[in-house]
C-alpha cells in the first residue's frame, strides 16, 4: 500500500513540474483568428483582382464589339457602294464627289438597326489620268459611334472595259439567219453574248470564259475550258451619250475632225493613215524591241474628191508599176530606187520620153508600155505593179498634176527638146516612191493632206522638211494637250502603223483600206507599247479595194497588188449598229489566193484584239469568197485597254485601303486622288 501511494505522489509530482516549467503567453489559443484574417484578406484581394480583371475584359470584349461594328458597318457601305454603281454606272460624277448618306443608321445581319452607328457614303471618279486608261471610281465609307469612335475605308473600283473582250455580240444573227461557232472554231479570251451561244456539231473550242445572257445551246459540241456562264445580266452596248465626252478629249489634242460625208464605206473621201516616224534616233525603245520611241508615233488626214481614188481601187490613177529612169544607180528612178508611176501617166509625153532617154527599154517595150488597148494588162503584169491609196506618195504624179500652179505643164511641155539629162530630171521630179511627199491643198482636184494645226517641232521640220507640217503627233511631248482620242464626224478609212497608244470614233462608218498594224508586235506583250481601239457609230468594213481583192489581169489571172496578199488588222474593233465585217465577201474570186494552205478568194484576214458588234458580221463564205478568220487575242487589251475606250458598266474591284480617321476630309481626298 505504501509503494503504491509514493507512486501516486510522484505521477501528480511530475506533472506539477511539467505545468510549472511552460512560459507565460505562449497558449495558442488566438492563432486562428490570424489564419481567419490572413485567409480572408488574400480571398478579398482575388476577388478584387476577379472584378478588376472581368471588368477590363468587358471593357476590351465591348470595345472589341464597337470597332467590330464599325467596321462591319464601314464594309457593308463598300459593298452597298459597289451595288450601287454596277446598278447605275454613272451614280458617280464626272468630278469631285457625291454623297450618297451622311450619317445614316446602318442594319445588321439580323434587320435590326445596329445601335449607337452613323455611317456616311461617299462616291466620287479617280483615276491617274481621268479615265484616259479605263474608269476608275472610289467608294469611301465613314462609320461613327457615340462616343467618338470613327473608320474610314476607301474601295476603289475599276470599271469593265468593252476591249477585254476577244468577241462580244448583241446579236447571234446575220440578216435574220442565226450563225453557228462550227468546224472546230478556236477562239481565245473571253466570249460574250447577249442572244443565244450556237455551236454547230462541227464543234467549237472556247479556251477562255463564256457568258451569255441567253442559253448555250449545243453546248455538248462545244469545249469550255473555264467553263460558261447562261442567262446573265445583259450588257448594253454604249449610246452617243455615253460617248458625248470623246469629242472634247479629241479636240484637246487637235484631233478632231469632220469627214465629207457619213455614207457607207463605198463613199469613203477621207482617210486617216498612222505613220512612225524615227523622230529621236529611236531614243527610248527598249532592247529586243523595234527601235521606235514614244515620240516616234503621229498620224496624217487626207481628203478626197472621189470616193475611188481614196480607197485605192482599181483606177488608172491608183494602180501602176516603177521603173528606173537613169543608169547612175543612185537616186530615184535607180535600179536600186526605182520610181513609181500610175497608169494614167503611161501615155504622156513625158513618160515616152523618159524611157526612151533612159536608154534601158527597147522600142517594142515602150510602145507596150505606152499605148495601145493591151497597155494595162501589159503594166499590170509587171514584177513592180502596185496599187496605191489616193495620195500616196508613190501616186506623187497624180497629185502632182492635179495641183493647180505646181509646174506639172510647165515641167512636161517639150520634152521631145531636151537633153536626156532635163528629161530625167523632169523624170525624177514628177514620179514617186514611198518618200516623195506631195501635200498638195485645197485646190487640188484630186485632194490634199490636211496641216497639222499645232504647233511642230523645229527638229521634226529638220528631219522631214516636206512632210512635218502634216504629222499629228501622238506622243504628249510633241503634243501636249493630246489624250489619244482621234473624232471623226461623218465616215473614215483606215491604214498604217501606229506607233502609241490611241482610240478612234468615227459617227459613220470605218473602212479598213490597208493593213492596220503596230510598230511593237503584240505577240511580245508588250502592253506598255502600241494599242489602238476603233470605234463605229455604224460598220467597220474590211474594204473591197485594189490593195485587198487580187486584180484579174488579162492574159495573166489574179494578181495581188499589196505588198502582201493578207490582210492585217491590230486593234479591238467596236460597230455600234451593225457588225465588224468584209465589204462584198460573198463575191470576187474563190481561189486565187491560200490562206495558210487552204485556197479561197483574198487570202487569210489576221486580227489581233477583239471585235464587239452589235450583230455577226461575215467575211467570207464556204465557197471560198471574201477571206479565212485567222483571229488571235490580245490581252493586253484587258490589262491596258485603249485610251477612253467604252465600259460595260460592271465594276470590279482594284484596290482597297483602310484610313487614318484622325484629321480625315473627304474633300481633300477625291481633290488629291483627282490630277
Amino acid at each position: 500500500m505504501y509503494a503504491k501511494h509514493l507512486t501516486q505522489i510522484a505521477v501528480k509530482y511530475r506533472a506539477w513540474k511539467s505545468r510549472r516549467t511552460m512560459r507565460p503567453g505562449v497558449e495558442r489559443r488566438g492563432s486562428a483568428l490570424i489564419l481567419t484574417l490572413v485567409l480572408t484578406l488574400s480571398l478579398a484581394s482575388l476577388a478584387t483582382s476577379a472584378i478588376y480583371l472581368g471588368g477590363n475584359e468587358q471593357i476590351l470584349a465591348n470595345s472589341y464589339d464597337q470597332e467590330r461594328d464599325l467596321r462591319y458597318a464601314a464594309e457593308a457601305v463598300l459593298a452597298m457602294g459597289k451595288s450601287t454603281l454596277n446598278f447605275d454606272p454613272y451614280a458617280a460624277p464626272d468630278s469631285g464627289y457625291t454623297t450618297v448618306t451622311s450619317n445614316a443608321t446602318i442594319l445588321g445581319a439580323d434587320g435590326k438597326v445596329v445601335p449607337g452607328i452613323t455611317v456616311s457614303m461617299y462616291l466620287g471618279p479617280t483615276s491617274s489620268n481621268t479615265g484616259q486608261f479605263g474608269r476608275f471610281v472610289s467608294v469611301v465609307a465613314v462609320a461613327k459611334n457615340q462616343s467618338g469612335a470613327e473608320v474610314v475605308r476607301r474601295l476603289e473600283l475599276a470599271q469593265e472595259s468593252f476591249a477585254k473582250f476577244a468577241y462580244w455580240s448583241n446579236q447571234e444573227t446575220n440578216n435574220g439567219s442565226i450563225i453557228y461557232f462550227n468546224n472546230n472554231d478556236q477562239l481565245w479570251g473571253p466570249v460574250w453574248s447577249n442572244d443565244n451561244i450556237n455551236i454547230g456539231s462541227g464543234g467549237a473550242r472556247f479556251h477562255g470564259t463564256v457568258g451569255t445572257a441567253g442559253a448555250v445551246l449545243g453546248a455538248g459540241y462545244g469545249t469550255f475550258d473555264v467553263g460558261y456562264s447562261a442567262n446573265q445580266k445583259p450588257i448594253a452596248l454604249p449610246n452617243n451619250t455615253a460617248l458625248s465626252s470623246l469629242p472634247g478629249y479629241a479636240s484637246s489634242g487637235g484631233f478632231n475632225f469632220t469627214a465629207p460625208n457619213s455614207s457607207t464605206i463605198d463613199n469613203t473621201l477621207m482617210r486617216i493613215e498612222f505613220v512612225a516616224r524615227p523622230y529621236n534616233g529611236g531614243a527610248g525603245g527598249v532592247a529586243g524591241l523595234p527601235i521606235n520611241g514614244a515620240d516616234d508615233g503621229f498620224f496624217r488626214v487626207y481628203y478626197g474628191k472621189t470616193a475611188r481614188w481614196v480607197r485605192g481601187d482599181s483606177t488608172a490613177d491608183n494602180c501602176g508599176a516603177a521603173y528606173t529612169f537613169t543608169s547612175t544607180g543612185t537616186g530615184l528612178g535607180s535600179p536600186s530606187h526605182p520610181a513609181f508611176v500610175p497608169l494614167s501617166e503611161h501615155t504622156r509625153a513625158w513618160f515616152k520620153t523618159a524611157l526612151s532617154k533612159s536608154g534601158l527599154y527597147s522600142g517594142s517595150v515602150i510602145t507596150s508600155l505606152t499605148s495601145g488597148s493591151g497597155m494595162t494588162a501589159y503594166v499590170m503584169k509587171q514584177s513592180s505593179a502596185r496599187c496605191y491609196l489616193g495620195g500616196d506618195p508613190n501616186l506623187r504624179a497624180v497629185s502632182y498634176r492635179s495641183e493647180p500652179g505646181a509646174g506639172y505643164a510647165t515641167d512636161t511641155v517639150g520634152m521631145a527638146t531636151k537633153t536626156a539629162a532635163q528629161v530625167l530630171a523632169v523624170a525624177q521630179k514628177i514620179a514617186g516612191d514611198s518618200t516623195t511627199f506631195f501635200p498638195g491643198t485645197t485646190l487640188n482636184t484630186v485632194g490634199y493632206w490636211k496641216p497639222y494645226g499645232g504647233s511642230v517641232a523645229p527638229q521634226l521640220t529638220a528631219l522631214y522638211p516636206a512632210e512635218a507640217q502634216y504629222l499629228y503627233p501622238l506622243y504628249r511631248g510633241l503634243n501636249p494637250g493630246t489624250k489619244g482620242v482621234i473624232y471623226v464626224a461623218g465616215t473614215t478609212g483606215l491604214s498604217g502603223t501606229l506607233r502609241g497608244r490611241v482610240t478612234l470614233y468615227a459617227t459613220g462608218n470605218v473602212a479598213i483600206l490597208r493593213d492596220t498594224k503596230y510598230v511593237t508586235d503584240p505577240s511580245l506583250n508588250n502592253c506598255t507599247a502600241d494599242m489602238l481601239g476603233i470605234i463605229s457609230g455604224n460598220n467597220i468594213f474590211i474594204a473591197d479595194n485594189a490593195l485587198q481583192d487580187p486584180l484579174n489581169i488579162s492574159g495573166v489571172g489574179y494578181r495581188n497588188m499589196d505588198d502582201t496578199k493578207d490582210v492585217f488588222v491590230q486593234g479591238v474593233m467596236m460597230a455600234l449598229n451593225t457588225a465588224f465585217g468584209v465589204e462584198n465577201y460573198a463575191s470576187g474570186p474563190t481561189n486565187a489566193n491560200d490562206c495558210e494552205g487552204t485556197n479561197n478568194g483574198r487570202g487569210c484576214l489576221y486580227l489581233t484584239g477583239g471585235i464587239i458588234q452589235q450583230q455577226r458580221g461575215a467575211v467570207g463564205t464556204s465557197n471560198g469568197t471574201g477571206f479565212a478568220k485567222r483571229y488571235s487575242y490580245d490581252k493586253c487589251a484587258l490589262y491596258n485597254p485603249p485610251p477612253y475606250f467604252p465600259t460595260t458598266g460592271r465594276y470590279t474591284d482594284n484596290r482597297y485601303y483602310e484610313i487614318d480617321p484622325a484629321g480625315f476630309d473627304v474633300a481633300a481626298l477625291y481633290n488629291s486622288l483627282t490630277p
